[in-house]
């Protein structure tokens, strides 16, 4: 796929990755993500609406009023892009499927952007995958594609990304596009990230070397807090044809 300007990718935002809670109800969760998922999210009453968000805040396009001056952001600031200006694929080569090989999992993945509150969508099914359609795609020659998903919901249990920890270096991941073209990626990191110390910069990174994150939601359930503490990220890099 061919590389997008990186002026027509980045979205001028705020980026964090955060887990939101849809109201998720008190049970104590004090293991790692992968360890006893099926018996937590057994317990009666348990609710795991976690959402993995990207606060990447962009604004829209005015209609009522004229567009207001263009102004220098200051040190710490920045710039807003409106999101109308970002050149979405063809929806043939955006990616389809993601397999996981070393831990046996095959995802589907659809296309997602920004919800309301300013965070990633993410697809409700903890077992697709939701591919952020305004960064750097799976195949571009620079930038960062981000995949993200849930670890688990209260409607469908525990999804395959609770084994994503599992996940070791050298681990080959492939992302298929809708023509059937295989990308092929070979992991080089793989960590338990606390939220607020995410590096959303690398992670959405809209330029630079090409790379592949894939990231879900781990470390303890926070009943208080309303999701997961932590994140699990894996960063592959391209493998040469």
């Amino acid at each position: 796929m061919k590389q997008r300007s990186a002026a027509a990718i980045a979205l001028a935002a705020s980026v964090a990755l955060l887990l939101a809670s849809g109201g998720a109800w008190a049970v104590a969760r004090t293991s790692d993500v992968g360890d006893n998922l099926e018996q937590v999210t057994a317990a009666a009453g348990y609710r795991a609406d976690n959402q993995l968000g990207a606060s990447r805040q962009a604004s829209r396009p005015q209609t009522s009023a004229p567009a207001a001056p263009a102004v220098s952001p200051q040190p710490g600031e920045i710039p807003v892009r409106d999101a109308s200006e970002i050149v979405i694929p063809d929806p043939a080569l955006a990616p389809q499927e993601v397999s996981l090989d070393s831990i046996g999992v095959t995802m589907p993945i659809v296309a997602t952007g920004v919800q309301d509150d300013g965070q990633m969508e993410l697809p409700d099914d903890p077992r697709v995958l939701g591919w952020y359609e305004f960064g750097p795609a799976p195949g571009d020659d620079a930038g960062s594609a981000v995949l993200g998903g849930h670890v688990d919901s209260i409607d469908l249990g525990t999804g395959p990304l609770s084994r994503l920890s599992a996940m070791a270096i050298g681990d080959s991941i492939t992302v298929t596009d809708g023509t059937g073209a295989p990308v092929a990626y070979r992991v080089v990191t793989v960590e338990r990230i606390i939220k607020g110390a995410l590096p959303v910069d690398t992670l959405f990174a809209p330029d630079g070397p090409h790379q592949l994150a894939v990231v879900t939601c781990g470390g303890r359930y926070l009943p208080d807090a309303g999701g997961y503490e932590d994140n699990i990220v894996v960063i592959a890099e391209p493998v040469a044809p």
